[in-house]
């Protein structure tokens, strides 16, 4: 008896060795099939140079197609002559022994194996028939096929199983003991396990229809949604960061809720693509439906200085193409973006003809590493929409009574003898960098430490040093944390001292301003730091480069880079790109009036403000000061002068003081409102859509032939009353006629529950694709999924439902050596679970998870500086900080997902990291993984948790206990030989903790939660070594 074990794995070498011998043997008398047989052979050997690509195809010979492999070249001689290998120059080339004969050439490394010789011979005599790829063909449901055991059929699924079975002597297994077998189908259907009150009802209810009750159950439950939409995130490459350059953070969770949703709901296949793809275009479309279209805002973007809008905006459109190329098609259609497809009938022209379906998206080929960048929609909750409409009302009264006070308010404008007192003002500068910095600063550098020199060794503006940088590219030295912040004042403007080295200039100076943000900057000369957003506060532009030779002063108003009156800056930063430059004097100058005199004139105001480069006033009322006098309408007059009667004059603007700061406070709760508004990226079309041509070598400035939108000929054509846009698009993907998408769908399901695909290639269904091992039931399926309303939950019911499914996974080792990847199916699944159900099972059997529904995504445990190494230092996601409280143990699914840095207790069990689309997860096992489970905080304290429980809810004596944390993590109590290993592990951990009673404290620290201070820690420590242990298990983390 192994406590622990191995999971069972074999080479991918023998795994393709077996796969040939089972089925072989029982094609041996028949009639060889081109798709079966021969396609695999032409497609890796020969297709590269003699396929579809016609750019790249070798001596005009094409081999895809039967009439051209026929032909006679213009040497006279016929590569295919049926029913005659030796006058089929094929033959004779892949037999030659001469280097300069022989096909496929050495050079190209691919080899025709003596027995895939023979088999083109055999083909070839019997007449080299070809056929269309067998995934092109138009789905027709076969007739259910005759068995001479029909004891273990219970679905159309066993019929076409037990066929195959029987021709090599095989029968489908007797069903999965009952434990086993809700713990399975309760893992495959929620992503959890049973509980053990769910595992006693099961295996004691003796009605006939118990299982499917228990189906019926896990199908209706919430759990469902969230563990089938973990599948589609996966496939959407979802990820909660751009995923590029910055990969900043940006919201796109409610699209992950739309699917659980859709999920939950059963909403049928069809419209849960059509949704997807082109929601949008829907007539009058929800707002469910806008959301839904979050799948095509899912692609990687960026924002990174010197990227060619042109050229992103042709990336997304191909990386979109490409997304229904896996999802649907089971295509690798990106293949075609540079040339013709080497191995399926895609031509380059007809990939763009797809990619022009997706080239007129509206939104922006820079993302401005944005949260939301748009096209966006805000989702209101019912709740906040209430909330928002009694505020209004609020709002509208207090104005009612604003515009009330401003009506009794009359103002008349001084004569023009009156003393122009408001015009003198008084300028003073505040220098808050200098030879020494703030207190409490903290220099920092992106290249080593600051430097400084004094008058002797170079030029010093103010004091007796200056800081000086010399760099080849971007350089940047700041400060952050001063304890006595800068505060800005109305009016104020920033300044800097600054000398540029004639023999060094830069191309680019920058400052930059920290308030609990670093997104205030303005820069000088060129456009080099990639900083920001063009055209923000984040990223101004504050003129040419300063002269070079001398101390410049280089400023900009407060407001201009979004920092308004009353902000605090306790951070600067001094930024060059190139070149050598001393920096000196910093600080902010301030304007008063001379003796605290006020504004008592509108026109010397307007005077005042118009000499301002920048006014520090809202934007609609700086517009207006730049509007002259005799140019402004009536309203403008009124507005201006409203403005200036409520905030400016002195003897005016207390009387509406409280009635404005009656409407601040209204106006700040519902902007506090407001901004609890989730809101998400959606897909919206252009209003003129733009051009699509057919890009040479897919360099997106080297177009070619323009092109239309259109579908691929070797598939069925859009129906001519389909529009074509997305929605055409989305429709003619879930047309019964089409063969591809039912097909790839129903692959990928089967996939889910028995760990390999009928089409073991899941994410390719072309030439490359591995063949079905059962194509008859794969087209049975795809038709039953379509005819039965593309009804998914019906579709799995189906499956589980199969004794195919239900079936034991025990395996002799006759069969293991016949069969080692199950591809007859001779036995139940069996296969290790991937890495949320693993975090999840372990939650949710130490007590821990909590499973509340949706929300943004959460930040969990998670190793220290994981985030740093791959981050920009202005990046919002450069920074891990975990999350506290509940979040800690939510499921899998909501856990925050940097795509440059993902999850990597995630990834140490084979997640991917959602750049891309991914539809097969590779499952290895690996050290890692049992060092992972047994060291991740996440894991020791979820074993303490679960130890915890033991010794309260487990009984007095340790067997009991045991097995109680037996049955929550496997669902059923130990067997007498695992129970004395536990105990004999259990009394030596007793052992070692008694005698390191620190020890045990230090152990029992792991983790955010408290330990319960009534138990004894060592005891806890023990039984916690032994939860860890159990819930390291082979059979814990393995679906049985």
């Amino acid at each position: 008896m192994m406590l622990l074990s191995m999971n069972r794995r074999t080479s991918p070498l023998l795994v393709s060795a077996v796969w040939l011998l089972v089925f072989n043997t029982s094609w041996a008398e028949e009639k060889l099939e081109f798709n079966r047989d021969i396609r695999p052979i032409l497609s890796n050997t020969c297709f590269t140079c003699h396929g579809p690509d016609s750019a790249k195809r070798e001596a005009g010979l094409r081999l895809d197609q039967r009439e051209a492999a026929l032909a006679e070249t213009a040497s006279g001689v016929r590569s295919i002559v049926p029913g005659d290998p030796a006058l089929s120059e094929i033959i004779a080339r892949v037999t030659s022994n001469d280097s300069d004969l022989k096909m496929p050439p050495p050079e190209s490394g691919k080899v025709v194996t003596p027995e895939q010789i023979e088999t083109l011979k055999r083909w070839v005599s019997e007449g080299a028939e070809y056929q269309a790829h067998w995934s092109f063909l138009k789905i027709e449901r076969p007739e259910l096929p005759a068995v001479q055991n029909d004891t273990r059929v219970r679905t159309p699924i066993d019929r076409f199983l037990q066929a195959r079975l029987e021709k090599d002597g095989l029968t489908l297994a007797d069903d999965a003991d009952r434990v086993t077998l809700i713990r399975r189908v309760t893992f495959d259907l929620t992503g959890l396990p049973p509980t053990p009150a769910e595992v006693d009802a099961f295996v004691g209810d003796a009605s006939p229809d118990a299982y499917s009750k228990v189906v019926d159950r896990l199908l209706a439950s919430p759990r469902y949604g969230e563990h089938m939409a973990r599948y589609w995130l996966d496939a959407a490459r979802y990820g909660d960061t751009h995923g590029l350059h910055l990969d900043n953070e940006r919201s796109l969770w409610p699209y992950r809720e739309w699917v659980i949703g859709a999920f939950n709901d059963n909403q049928p296949f069809d419209q849960f693509t059509i949704d997807q793809l082109a929601g949008d275009l829907q007539p009058s479309p929800t707002i469910h439906q806008r959301v839904a279209t979050g799948f095509n805002r899912c692609n990687v973007t960026t924002s990174e200085g010197g990227a060619i809008d042109a050229e992103w905006y042709v990336r997304y459109a191909i990386d979109r193409t490409d997304a229904v190329g896996t999802v649907w098609l089971g295509l690798t259609l990106s293949c075609a973006s540079c040339h013709d497809h080497k191995f399926d009938p895609i031509s380059q022209k007809e990939f763009y003809s797809l990619y022009s379906f997706f080239n007129s998206l509206n939104d922006k080929a820079m993302d401005g590493n944005a949260l939301l960048p748009p096209p966006t929609l805000r989702l209101p909750t019912p709740e906040q929409t209430a909330q928002l409409a009694a505020l209004d009302m609020q709002l509208a009264e207090i104005k009612s009574r604003q515009a009330k006070l401003r009506a009794e308010t009359p103002y008349i404008e001084p004569s023009l003898d009156a003393p122009a007192d408001a015009l003198s003002v008084t300028r003073r500068d505040f220098v808050w960098v200098d030879d020494v910095l703030p207190p409490g600063a903290q220099p920092q550098s992106n290249t080593g430490s600051w430097k400084f020199i004094t008058a002797n060794e170079g030029p010093v503006f103010s004091g007796t040093t200056a800081s000086t940088r010399t760099a080849p590219g971007l350089d940047q030295h700041f400060f952050t944390g001063a304890t006595s912040p800068l505060e800005v004042g109305q009016g104020d403007e920033l300044f800097a001292y600054v000398y540029l080295d004639p023999a060094n200039p830069p191309k680019t100076v920058m400052l930059q301003f920290n308030d609990g943000s670093w997104d205030h900057r303005v820069y000088f000369g060129e456009d080099a730091i990639p900083y920001g957003q063009a055209g923000t506060v984040g990223h101004r532009h504050g003129g040419p480069l300063p002269k070079a030779g001398e101390w410049v002063r280089l400023s900009v108003d407060a407001q201009h880079v979004g920092l308004a009156s009353g902000a605090k800056i306790n951070g600067w930063a001094f930024t060059q790109f190139g070149g050598t430059v001393h920096w000196d004097h910093a600080g902010i100058r301030t304007l008063t009036l001379q003796n605290g005199e006020s504004f008592r004139s509108l026109l010397a105001w307007e005077n005042y403000q118009r000499m301002q480069k920048k006014p520090a006033l809202p934007d609609n009322i700086a517009k207006l000061i730049k509007v002259a006098a005799d140019k402004r309408n009536e309203a403008q007059k009124k507005e201006l002068r409203e403005y200036f009667v409520e905030f400016v004059h002195p003897d005016t603007r207390t009387a509406f003081a409280p009635i404005n700061a009656e409407l601040a406070k209204v106006q700040g709760e519902r902007d506090a409102v407001d901004k609890q508004i989730p809101a998400t990226l959606v897909s919206e079309d252009m209003a003129q859509p733009r051009d699509a041509f057919v890009l040479v070598r897919g360099a997106y400035d080297k177009p070619g032939e323009k092109v239309a939108r259109g579908t691929p000929a070797a598939l069925p054509p859009m129906a001519d009353d389909l529009p074509r846009n997305r929605l055409g698009l989305a429709k003619w993907l879930v047309s019964r006629e089409h063969p591809l998408t039912s097909r790839v769908t129903v692959n990928r399901l089967w996939q889910q529950y028995f760990g390999i695909g009928i089409v073991k290639s899941s994410n390719d269904f072309g030439s490359q694709a591995e063949w079905p091992t059962h194509p008859e039931l794969l087209d049975w399926m795809a038709a039953e999924f379509m005819e039965t309303g593309w009804d998914l939950k019906k579709f799995q019911k189906l499956i589980v439902m199969s004794q195919a499914y239900r079936q034991s996974s025990k395996v002799s080792p006759e069969l293991y050596a016949k069969d080692p990847d199950n591809l007859l199916l001779a036995r139940g699944p069996r296969f290790r679970l991937d890495a949320e159900t693993i975090r999840d099972s372990v939650l949710f059997a130490s007590g821990l998870l909590v499973e509340r529904q949706g929300g943004k995504s959460v930040r969990t445990y998670q190793p220290e500086g994981i985030w740093e190494p791959v981050a920009f230092t202005s990046s919002n996601t450069r920074t891990y900080t975990r999350d506290n409280g509940e979040a800690l143990f939510r499921r899998s699914l909501y856990t925050f997902w940097k795509r440059t840095a993902p999850p990597p207790s995630m990834t140490t069990f084979d997640a991917p990291s959602r750049e891309t689309c991914t539809v097969r997860r590779p499952r290895t096992n690996t050290p890692l993984q049992a060092l992972a489970l047994m060291n991740d905080d996440q894991y020791v304290e979820a074993a303490r948790s679960l130890a915890g429980r033991m010794l309260t809810d487990g009984g007095t004596a340790p067997a009991e206990r045991l097995n109680y944390a037996y049955r929550r993590v496997l669902g059923r109590e130990a067997r007498a030989e695992e129970l004395a290993v536990l105990e004999r592990v259990l009394d030596k951990q007793l052992e070692i903790y008694r005698a390191d009673a620190k020890g045990a404290e230090q152990f029992l620290s792991v983790g955010t939660l408290p330990k319960p201070s009534q138990m004894d820690a060592p005891e806890l420590a023990a039984y916690t070594m032994i939860a860890n242990l159990m819930l390291n298990l082979d059979a814990a983390i393995t679906k049985e």
